[in-house]
């Protein structure tokens, strides 16, 4: 009798214990990359407990993150904001696969999708108040959507106040964003540099003012902004490729070639310094050393936008 008792006792705390260590062995899974192991556990987990909103919610991140099945990842995080509506990210989540699915979607199910995605970040820009990512969020929505589907500048002005009421340096950013969205760009400027005034040591600043600088085709004034982020931010791989890249637009190719070398130097595998790398090689004639980094570039990004002219590219420069 003992013996049963000890079995019951064993199992109803394996059945207790469980599901949250194979979801922890799950997000390990997927951060090796092994995301067929961490989806056969987590289902696991669903078809167990379907009342287990956690396994849902990361099966949900998991389909509509690097498995790109974004209806199966739907239906989960639906599920999983139901079973916890207080859940702030589980709406947040929700939101950014309706965006995704906006893209793809026909023109009549966009407005559906739209007005979705926008009910979960106002809902979750409640239920957490004090979380700039989810009004930023919720102040792009405004920003990027037509009138018809709820866009509204001045309801995007309204997130970036509140941005800068949990943080002045993040809601002069915000503003910053929302004037040059709105094409007003003398005072979009003066945001980004009260911002730099208000944290010097702070690297978002001067890079959302170099790309500013950039779309104008204000190439010293980017390539200035960019050497204070490389300065602030040295061991930043993504601070050298920013500078790189307006290098190389300026026309700069060797200093832009070094500037996209130190960023690999930093990490090996960074796509934009890849393909920077591959392009200033290709300019500078060196049609070997070119060919092998878009290679590279295209093997390691199979799926990227531009993988496909990378390697054909390097096929031309290998008279293939």
């Amino acid at each position: 009798m003992k013996k049963i008792a000890l079995a019951v006792s064993l199992l109803l705390l394996s059945t207790q214990a469980f599901p949250q260590e194979t979801i922890s062995a799950a997000t390990a899974l997927a951060e090796a990359k092994d995301y067929a192991g961490a989806r056969r556990i987590l289902e696991g987990i669903v078809q167990r407990d379907g009342q287990n909103h956690q396994a849902r919610f990361q099966l949900g991140r998991l389909l509509g993150g690097p498995l790109r099945e974004y209806d199966a990842a739907e239906e989960q995080l639906e599920k999983a904001v139901e079973l916890a509506p207080d859940s702030a990210e589980y709406h947040f989540s929700l939101g950014n696969l309706y965006g995704i699915q906006v893209q793809n979607a026909s023109i009549f199910s966009k407005f559906s999708y739209a007005g979705k995605l926008k009910e979960e970040f106002e809902k979750a820009s409640k239920l957490s108040p004090r979380s700039i990512r989810y009004h930023t969020a919720l102040m792009s929505y405004y920003l990027q959507a037509p009138g018809i589907a709820g866009g509204s500048d001045e309801k995007a002005r309204e997130q970036a106040t509140q941005i800068g009421k949990i943080d002045p340096y993040e809601g002069l950013l915000a503003t910053a964003d929302v004037e040059a969205a709105t094409e007003n760009p003398e005072n979009a400027e003066q945001a980004y540099r009260r911002a730099i005034e208000l944290r010097p040591d702070g690297w978002r600043a001067y890079h959302r003012l170099g790309y500013f600088y950039m779309r104008d085709k204000r190439w010293d004034n980017a390539i200035a902004q960019f050497r204070k982020y490389v300065e602030v931010a040295p061991k930043d791989a993504n601070s050298h490729d920013s500078l790189g890249e307006a290098l190389l637009a300026k026309g700069s190719t060797d200093e832009a070639l070094a500037s996209y070398l130190k960023a690999l130097s930093l990490d090996a595998s960074f796509a934009a310094s890849l393909h920077g790398a591959a392009t200033c090689y290709d300019r500078k004639g060196m049609k070997s050393e070119a060919a092998k980094r878009y290679r590279q570039y295209a093997d390691t990004y199979p799926t990227a936008r531009n993988a496909k002219d990378a390697r054909q590219r390097a096929d031309e420069l290998e008279g293939k």
